[in-house]
């Protein structure tokens, strides 16, 4: 029996490599199809709603996608003008950013090597300034603007016939199951994707709420650039923990080119804004929204971003965490189902 075991769990290792090698080779269609996944997930109890009341299924996915389309149309006629125009006088100040960054940075190294004259920082701080203005400048715009192309094309492609055909393609799986493995298999299937929808629509509320209330309580206290800031404090709080670090980038990088905002007051105001919205949403949104949707330890969650962060970037570091529940999911009912049928201890 463990010999048979063993064997089982050999060639489940070597079916994982080899999955996780396809994975890594083609990394630039796994994500939008894990977006796709994600999306066509959440978007199913919805058309199972419709379909109760007697709407074909084609019908539904087609008005939900249009309805979306043209919410963001709509969308982008408004906000757009005065994102292309906050976006366009940004550009042109990037140069004074990098400028003031380097200033600011060469101080600090001379300050630290006239203290410390054995500290050797020079090359330390030669490489981290040229990485974050290579990050910074039009040399990564053109590949970002591909995939930004790539995205909005495959992506919807994707969760269009996923949303579709989901149910074909979990019968044809569950048809392939022995009767001996059907019962874990299915309520495996339920738990995944409830677990992934309950996230997933938790995530979209909180980052939606920080974003609309960072834009907001910026723009009205006047500072620049308020819906662009807005915008990456949304996006960037769909990484767990180091969200409100990556939504706060954009507003330090305006306030060290604008003197006016360099204040101790005006820098106060600034962090007020960005603390009361982090109190409100930690407080009262996210337990509401997310709570333990996924319930993952925050040190499996710092390593799985990091893991993220290094395949895809933000994007990575995005649906990392609800890949990472899936697994822990999986582990944990066939670790039950093997305790249960004695396969283990």
């Amino acid at each position: 029996m463990l010999n048979f075991v063993g064997l089982k769990l050999f060639y489940f290792a070597i079916i994982s490599i080899i999955i996780v090698g396809i994975v890594l080779t083609v990394k630039s269609l796994f994500i939008p199809l894990l977006i796709a996944l994600f999306i066509a997930m959440v978007l199913r109890p919805l058309v199972t709603f419709f379909e109760s009341k007697g709407f074909s299924q084609t019908s539904i996915i087609t008005t939900m996608f249009l309805t979306f389309f043209l919410l963001v149309v709509f969308g982008f006629s408004i906000f757009i003008p005065i994102l292309s125009e906050e976006i366009s006088s940004f550009s042109t100040k990037l140069p004074a950013i990098i400028s003031s960054l380097q200033d600011k940075i060469d101080g600090i190294q001379h300050t630290l090597e006239a203290k410390f004259p054995s500290l050797e920082i020079s090359k330390f701080t030669q490489e981290s300034i040229s990485s974050f203005v290579n990050s910074l400048n039009g040399t990564k715009y053109f590949t970002n603007a591909l995939n930004i192309l790539t995205f909005s094309i495959l992506v919807p492609f994707f969760a269009f016939f996923l949303l579709k055909d989901m149910h074909l393609i979990k019968k044809t799986l569950l048809s392939y199951i022995p009767n001996r493995y059907f019962e874990i298999t299915a309520i495996l299937f339920y738990k995944i994707s409830n677990s992934v929808q309950l996230y997933i629509r938790g995530q979209i509320i909180d980052s939606s709420f920080v974003g609309i209330m960072t834009g907001i309580g910026l723009s009205i206290i006047g500072f620049p650039f308020a819906l662009v800031v807005g915008l990456v404090a949304g996006i960037g709080n769909l990484v767990p923990y180091f969200g409100p670090i990556l939504g706060a980038i954009p507003a330090i990088l305006i306030i060290f080119i604008t003197p006016e905002w360099a204040t101790g007051s005006a820098i106060g105001l600034v962090v007020g804004v960005f603390l009361f919205v982090q109190v409100i949403e930690t407080i009262f949104v996210y337990p509401a929204a997310v709570g333990n949707s996924v319930n993952l330890h925050p040190l499996i969650v710092v390593l799985a971003l990091l893991i993220g962060g290094e395949l895809a970037g933000i994007v990575g570091m995005i649906v990392i965490i609800p890949a990472v529940a899936i697994l822990k999911v999986t582990f944990e009912l066939l670790h039950k189902y093997m305790l249960a049928y004695r396969i283990i201890g």
